[in-house]
């Protein structure tokens, strides 16, 4: 398992919804801020967002923007077609079939 904490606070739902109407956690660091409980999928998704952290360090945050930028200058969603997103989705598909 990798290495986190998970942080649940129901306030954030109204916090986050301001930016992010559908949004359910971020991930700053190994720290994962969620509004709710996380299913095993959602958490798996999360995770690998963890693991970006480790891979990326301070310089994650920065790289993850310009992936955004650069879906979205390419005509495509800038969170849905993020590379990292995409990962991400990967790694809960992957817990979903296990």
């Amino acid at each position: 398992m990798t290495p986190h904490r998970l942080v649940i606070w129901p306030w954030l739902r109204r916090a986050g919804s301001v930016m992010l109407p559908d949004w359910l956690a971020i991930t700053i660091g190994r720290t994962i801020f969620a509004w709710r409980a996380l299913s095993d999928e959602e958490l798996e998704h999360e995770l690998e967002h963890v693991r970006q952290w480790g891979r990326g360090g301070l310089r994650f945050p920065v790289a993850y923007l310009a992936a955004s930028v650069r879906a979205r200058r390419a005509g495509k969603r800038w969170y849905h077609d993020n590379p990292y997103e995409v990962d991400a989705r990967m790694a809960a598909s992957r817990a979903k079939r296990r």
